[in-house]
């Protein structure tokens, strides 16, 4: 490993090699399974960078030296503008490391949890730059095969870079062994899960006396576009399609991809819907992109990409980051499960507002009565409740059902009203804020964290107003701010991520 690792790019060759003393560490910005990444300033120059820290002990004992050469190898063979750029490698006695460009606005997964989906101008031109990307690497010869939203990075203007090369394979070399697959399963394309498949043994050198799946390049390049349609179809609905049920084996989430087990939720573009549906197919030889189906270029003049200005995409201004927020509350949203359904307790319309003129005797009243008839009591800490009703906790296209409770406190818990557990609380504070974007949506903001909302009754607005009274009899001014009242937790099922940056517009 040693010989083959200890080089800087002839570009960027200095007189002596460097070193770690060359470099001064910032902060840690991620981990992987056998590597730890810091941001870095460059003493020599003041550049800021990023260093990869790959542990040499571990990738030795886990078998993953191929891995750890080829991302090398595609490194030092690629020049992209929307490919991560290699500054340099060195090595020591205990580490292996890769100094690369700096995508300061990190993974782009990062910005999808926040938003929990993109619109459709954002997911347009985030997939476009993705295929610009992967169309160099197939002119390379060098198949991604990990692509994924943790594997996009976003540049200071919120362009991408193409990261993460160590599941890579360079066709037609056969000095650059491939490692085993170590991708994701949720992204795999079938031919990888097949047991003929090729890229299951170390005989996948790309060289020609092979017969496989691997020395079918036209082929080859094709995983990356099924992946493409995975990420597609995550970036429009804020889930990949072929998650699997929370906790469940890997071999489900196969199952699924063989059986091409996954839906269009409404809403979903019909363009868009088209792509994915071309790309996800389980032939290759059939999938878009192949060469009966017109190669690359019959991906870009896919309808879907109507208005994209291919040439000039690194040079154009990245629209906003947006959610893809339409109401869709199914038919029967209201329902209740049947042994609730004669306990529905309303409140009188007025009540939300006047919770600071209540006198004891009143207050005693009505929690006498939430006690005495109103299932969702336990849920509420014995607070007094002031609003409650269903509401749709929304993930780009996919919705949760929840019974949210606002109460004394102050508090905002939502229930799942099918299995009647609590599933977490608003978090309140002076900095929380809201806004009602239609008659039935609205977003709650807080920090590190924005809810999507959806009153299916057409009733956002007296929501909004709730919670604004209710913000406003308990955080006059951030002077009168009781920590003790400000909730922190949430049911980690249903956490959607950190916050935004001021980039985004949630509008």
């Amino acid at each position: 490993m040693s010989g083959d690792f200890q080089e800087c790019p002839s570009t960027v060759r200095t007189a002596a090699p460097p070193r770690p003393s060359d470099f001064r560490i910032e902060k840690e910005i991620g981990q992987g399974s056998f590597s730890t990444v810091y941001v870095v300033r460059e003493i020599a120059t003041g550049s800021q960078l990023a260093m990869k820290v790959v542990n040499k002990q571990y990738v030795q004992r886990n078998r993953a030296v191929d891995s750890v050469l080829m991302e090398k190898a595609v490194l030092t063979r690629t020049n992209h503008v929307f490919i991560i750029r290699l500054h340099c490698t060195f090595q020591d006695t205990s580490s292996l490391y890769y100094v690369l460009e700096y995508a300061r606005h990190g993974e782009l997964l990062s910005y999808l949890n926040r938003l929990t989906s993109f619109d459709i101008p954002c997911a347009r031109f985030y997939t476009a730059e993705i295929l610009v990307a992967l169309e160099y690497l197939h002119g390379q010869s060098i198949v991604h095969r990990d692509l994924k939203p943790e594997n996009v990075l976003l540049t200071d203007n919120m362009h991408i870079k193409l990261a993460d090369f160590g599941s890579a394979i360079i066709l037609n070399d056969p000095k650059v062994k491939a490692p085993g697959f170590t991708g994701t399963p949720e992204y795999v394309s079938p031919e990888m899960l097949s047991p003929h498949s090729a890229f299951e043994d170390d005989s996948c050198d790309g060289s020609q006396g092979s017969t496989s799946l691997c020395s079918s390049t036209d082929l080859t390049y094709l995983m990356d576009f099924w992946a493409l349609g995975c990420v597609l179809y995550q970036l429009i609905s804020g889930r990949s399609p072929f998650r699997p049920e929370r906790d469940r084996h890997p071999y489900e989430t196969f199952g699924k991809i063989f059986n091409l087990s996954y839906t269009f939720m409404d809403g979903f573009d019909p363009d868009a819907k088209d792509l994915v549906q071309r790309l996800l197919v389980i032939d290759p030889v059939k999938r878009l992109g192949s060469p009966t189906s017109g190669g690359p270029s019959g991906l870009r003049t896919h309808p879907f990409f109507t208005g994209v200005e291919w040439e000039t995409l690194p040079n154009q201004t990245p629209p906003e980051l947006v959610p893809n927020i339409v109401p869709i509350a199914p038919a029967g949203w209201d329902t209740l499960p049947a042994n609730l359904e004669d306990q529905k307790y309303h409140l009188p319309n007025e009540f939300n507002l006047a919770v600071g003129r209540l006198t004891d005797g009143d207050r005693t009243h009505y929690f006498t009565l939430q006690e005495q008839q109103n299932p969702y009591h336990r849920f509420t800490r014995n607070r007094l409740i002031l609003k409650q009703g269903i509401l749709f906790k929304r993930r780009g296209l996919f919705a949760r059902k929840r019974m949210f409770l606002l109460t004394e406190g102050p508090h905002l818990f939502y229930v799942d009203v099918d299995s009647m557990q609590l599933k977490g609380e608003v978090p309140w504070s002076s900095f929380l804020t809201l806004e009602a974007k239609s008659d039935r949506l609205f977003f709650i903001r807080v920090p590190n964290r924005t809810f999507y909302l959806e009153d299916p009754s057409g009733h956002a607005s007296d929501w909004v107003e709730a919670i604004a009274a209710i913000k406003r009899l308990y955080f006059t001014d951030s002077e009168r701010l009781d920590e003790r009242s400000v909730v922190t937790t949430a049911h980690p099922t249903e956490a959607s991520g950190s916050g935004c940056v001021s980039r985004i517009t949630n509008g």
